[in-house]
């Protein structure tokens, strides 16, 4: 998505949900060094409900006094957690979970404390809940509900989580009123004015669908019977979460700012993005486990980022732009030799794409025009990959191109198919196979294009539409579906939208994700096969971008749930991962597979924030616990 678009798309839509400026207000913070140090202090601690039940899968923080990173855990089954070693100092801590207020607490950790906390029933659990809890909860007993709710999740849900638009409350003349504006934006002019050809799904069902949002969101008691999800339990509550906070940009001697809302209190609801929330983007470790991120928001000051792991600290680096303002970071990726590759382009400016080489050891940069005769890498929503030859792949506008690292040559591959009946075929996601052949998703029109590398052909293979949706629809509808087609805002209810992707370079598999059918398209490489693989709850999650590890698994961000999930192929078994922030509305993941350790890197482009997730085994919690125990001890003799 291009986000220089979609900050001023949500900046007018913040004008008719008169998000409370007071919240989102900046707070200048010099961060401090609070990472997990092997021989740290000890945080462990029970939650229980008011009741006295003891509470599994509750998310628990604890954030160190002036400093810029956050460690997140769970509790077990027994309502138990157990932080790993941190530094010493003070500490604010507090649990949350869905359906609960939160909880407080402070501490000084100078040795092994103990943290207990009780949580009490929230009266008011809308604000606090994710996008597709949400949307699970949304009417749709009768035909026409059904209807509806598919008609708003394809409609409004494809530019910002769902949560954003739930937080507030309006009646049927304020749905239309935002209604009223929405139709008339697009993802590339922003909004182009009352007198603008509108969105024909939101104009065709604008009123019935006020008065559906209404009955749901409204003054009056609600329609909706919150249907929450399991908390985490088992491996996805034994994880750790390490969350960086990215300050607003500015200068390298300016003071750091920070903004208030960044998601770590969900009963803050889903924060703004306005005021400069957005801007990152895509995100990938180096060798050294520091996170680089792409910068996609137009700033003079970044094009992309890196994170020091250990202290938080934030160092931004600009590649030229147009009028004085940096050129704009999107897609990111790692090469075999722990090299960062990015692609920039000025974005509204409409200047040349390029790629950029990091080398993270010296933390310089080196970057690489195409030709003139050719798309090269343009943002559009441009993604990065590297292939099993060493190659760079980039997407373009008509399909994608390749960057040799050693000859510095570009090659141009575009689409068969640019536009058809469905709408138009430019590149949204792109992956790169071990074999040396890039694939790119034509989101739009649900087609995946291939490269043949030895022959330089490119041939596209169709993804099956939606099973079943058209018996939802009036012949008048799929009539006015069929003549609008699918664009990167909307689409027809029966399209897939294939929106980005990954390659096992390991095997012969590529794993597209398909954000309106909810489920990823298994691509066999040799027989171009597609087998489609439902997501745990396909009518509410959306995936956004894969990324496969080297025993096979997929790991998929969903950009409106605030969760990673993995699926095994082995076992055709769901793992799902929820964060500790609610409104990341994360729109890319990446692994870190180095030194004998494996980590999930997760950008939050709403909540302006980075994240690592590592892996504790069982045993690894029971020596924590015994640890802690054993401290306890020593210091009552």
């Amino acid at each position: 998505m291009n986000h220089a678009r979609n900050s001023c798309l949500l900046k007018f839509v913040n004008v008719f949900l008169n998000v409370a400026v007071a919240g989102f207000v900046l707070a200048a913070i010099a961060p401090r060094m609070a990472h997990a140090a092997p021989d740290g202090v000890l945080l462990a601690g029970t939650v229980k409900s008011a009741p006295g039940t003891n509470l599994g899968g509750v998310t628990i923080s604890a954030k160190a006094e002036g400093a810029s990173i956050t460690t997140s855990v769970f509790t077990d089954e027994e309502g138990a957690y157990y932080f790993p070693p941190m530094n010493a100092g003070h500490y604010q801590v507090w649990a949350q979970a869905d359906g609960f207020e939160i909880a407080r607490g402070e501490v000084d950790l100078t040795a092994t404390k103990h943290q207990d906390f009780v949580l009490k029933p929230a009266a008011d659990i809308a604000r606090q809940l994710t996008g597709d809890q949400l949307l699970a909860s949304l009417p749709d007993q009768t035909p026409d509900d059904r209807r509806l709710k598919l008609v708003f999740r394809n409609t409004c849900t494809s530019c910002h989580q769902p949560n954003y638009i739930f937080q507030n409350r309006f009646d049927e003349a304020g749905w239309t009123a935002i209604m009223e504006a929405m139709k008339h934006f697009n993802v590339f002019g922003g909004y182009l004015g009352p007198d603008s050809k509108p969105m024909a799904a939101i104009d065709f069902h604008e009123k019935e669908l006020a008065a559906y949002l209404a009955r749901a969101r409204g003054p009056e008691p609600t329609s909706m019977k919150f249907k929450l999800r399991p908390r985490p339990s088992g491996d996805a509550a034994r994880v750790v979460f390490t969350e960086y906070d990215v300050p607003m940009f500015g200068a390298s001697d300016a003071p750091r700012k920070y903004v208030l809302n960044n998601g770590s209190d969900w009963s803050m609801g889903t924060p703004s993005s306005m005021f400069g929330q957005t801007g990152v983007h895509d995100a990938q470790a180096d060798f050294d486990g520091n996170i680089w991120f792409s910068v996609n928001s137009p700033n003079p000051y970044a094009s992309f980022g890196r994170v020091d792991a250990k202290t938080g600290d934030v160092k931004f680096f600009r590649v030229d732009g147009l009028h004085g303002l940096a050129a704009n970071g999107h897609g990111i990726a790692r090469d075999a030799q722990g090299h960062i590759w990015l692609n920039t382009a000025p974005g509204a400016e409409n200047g040349p794409g390029r790629m950029v080489e990091v080398d993270p050891a010296a933390q310089t940069f080196q970057v690489y025009t195409p030709p003139s005769t050719m798309e090269g890498p343009t943002f559009i929503a441009g993604t990065v990959d590297v292939d099993g030859h060493g190659k760079i792949w980039a997407s373009t506008f008509h399909g994608a191109s390749r960057f040799d690292p050693v000859t510095k040559e570009f090659t141009e591959f575009k689409s068969p198919t640019f536009r058809n009946a469905d709408g138009l075929g430019n590149t949204y996601g792109l992956a790169a196979d071990g074999s040396g052949n890039g694939w790119w998703a034509e989101m739009n029109i649900d087609m995946v294009a291939k490269t043949d590398i030895e022959t330089g052909k490119v041939s596209e293979i169709k993804i099956p539409p939606v099973a079943g949706v058209k018996a939802l629809f009036s012949p008048e509808e799929l009539k006015l579906y069929e003549a609008s087609g699918s664009n990167w805002n909307a689409s027809v209810p029966w399209a897939e939208g294939p929106r980005r992707m990954g390659a096992d370079k390991q095997g012969h598999v590529v794993w597209v994700c398909d954000w309106w059918g909810g489920n990823l398209a298994r691509i066999d490489t040799q027989t171009l096969k597609v087998t489609l693989v439902p997501l745990p709850r396909p009518d509410v999650q959306e995936p956004y971008q894969a990324a496969v590890d080297k025993d096979h698994n997929v790991w998929v961000n969903l950009m409106n749930s605030d969760e990673v999930i993995k699926y095994d192929p082995k076992t055709s078994k769901w793992t799902e991962y929820a964060f500790p922030t609610l409104g990341a509305e994360p729109r890319y993941v990446s692994l870190l597979e180095h030194g004998g350790r494996m980590e999930v890197i997760v950008p939050y482009s709403r909540a302006r924030r980075v994240s690592r997730m590592s892996f504790r085994s069982k045993e690894d919690l029971q020596a924590l616990k015994r640890k802690a125990q054993q401290q306890e001890q020593a210091r009552a003799r």
